[in-house]
């Protein structure tokens, strides 16, 4: 991987040039609405990108994503009862199909054509269920970030859920920053040596993404189900920006004091962050976590959920309390100090900004 000394990129302080919380958001992109086995025959609803949805399933199992609100009076769809491939106001009783068109209004013969609420195209890649919020007509099959590796069977993993109120662009910038491990986490994920690490960094038009070496004892929520309590480790931990929607964290780690022929497969743990805007100021925050090691045991799957938890538990803590002072300080000049350890999510929050304008531009 071609790197760039994280030296040799000088940050800029606050710019109109870089994504933060007030930022449009970007809708021509792929996001994750829902798991699996969330959307059923019942339909239920959920506020993500500035809008809320009602999602079901069709009768041959396709997930369906309707504009939530009645184009009668507003009231919410998810309130309402599936009938076939139709979904029925518990308002009035207008009823729409999978398409958004509505069907059905009774005590009417004909319904006018412009009766409708907005379906938006939905895919789904199990464990997840994605939808486009942006012009129809833009649709890009090939954008959806669905990682390959999530669900196949050569990986055990595991869900997990948490809302953050504060901005999707602080999440990013948070997965980005590895520096922080060392601070905000140091009974979960980070060890005394991690802060001094050298950072690789790659930030190529898309491809933003950093990573960290350091030679270690691992955290417990490794070691425990390695076996490698108190054992030097050489731990490679990887942080990639891959879309608005995902992020993807990496981790490689090969044991210092066992033959490389005794440690195979070397243990991986990959980490696909989903990250779904709300609203600008909350975020729905879906993990999956990877591992190619301590395999098939669901009490390591217990022991290493419960360790996941409590640290993203921290970034949350930590993400919710910096919007809230940015939220209430407002009136002061709100000038952000960069290091040079923020270059990766400088990165990131100038590539937001520019698809961010991008859209507002193509809809003037």
């Amino acid at each position: 991987m071609a790197s760039i000394p994280i030296e040799s990129r000088r940050p800029v302080e606050n710019s109109p040039h870089l994504a933060d919380s007030h930022t449009p958001l970007i809708r021509n992109a792929w996001y994750v609405v829902a798991t699996s086995e969330e959307i059923t025959r019942e339909p239920f609803g959920r506020d993500v990108m500035e809008t809320s949805v009602v999602m079901f399933r069709s009768t041959n199992g396709a997930p369906v994503v309707l504009q939530n609100r009645c184009c009668h009076r507003s009231f919410p769809l998810a309130k309402g009862m599936l009938e076939g491939d139709s979904i029925r106001c518990g308002y009035h009783g207008p009823r729409y199909d999978t398409s958004g068109r509505c069907v059905e209004i009774p005590m009417q013969d004909k319904v006018p054509d412009n009766l409708r609420v907005r379906a938006y195209p939905a895919r789904e890649h199990a464990p997840f269920v994605w939808a486009w919020f942006g012009d129809p007509a833009a649709v890009d099959e090939a954008a959806l970030p669905h990682p390959q590796w999530l669900g196949s069977p050569d990986w055990d993993f595991y869900l997990g859920y948490l809302t953050i109120n504060g901005s999707y662009v602080h999440m990013h910038e948070n997965l980005l920053d590895l520096s922080h491990l060392s601070f905000l986490h140091p009974k979960t994920f980070g060890t005394p040596e991690y802060a001094l690490a050298p950072v690789e960094l790659t930030a190529n038009g898309t491809d933003i993404q950093v990573w960290r070496r350091v030679t270690c004892e691992l955290p417990d929520i490794y070691s425990v189900p390695l076996q490698w309590k108190g054992m030097k480790v050489l731990r490679s931990s990887g942080s990639q920006f891959v879309a608005p929607g995902l992020h993807v964290n990496s981790g490689i780690l090969k044991n210092l004091e066992i033959l490389e022929a005794e440690q195979q497969p070397i243990p991986l743990v990959k980490v696909a962050q989903i990250i779904t805007p709300e609203t600008r100021l909350k975020t729905h925050y879906w993990f999956a976590v990877c591992r190619n090691f301590a395999r098939n045991q669901p009490e390591i799957d217990n022991f290493m959920r419960n360790a996941q938890y409590a640290a993203f538990a921290e970034d949350k803590f930590a993400i919710e309390q910096i919007t809230r002072l940015k939220e209430l300080d407002r009136d002061s000049d709100g000038v952000e100090r960069h290091i040079p350890t923020d270059a990766p999510g400088i990165a990131m929050r100038r590539h937001l900004k520019a698809l961010s304008d991008l859209e507002g531009a193509s809809r003037q």
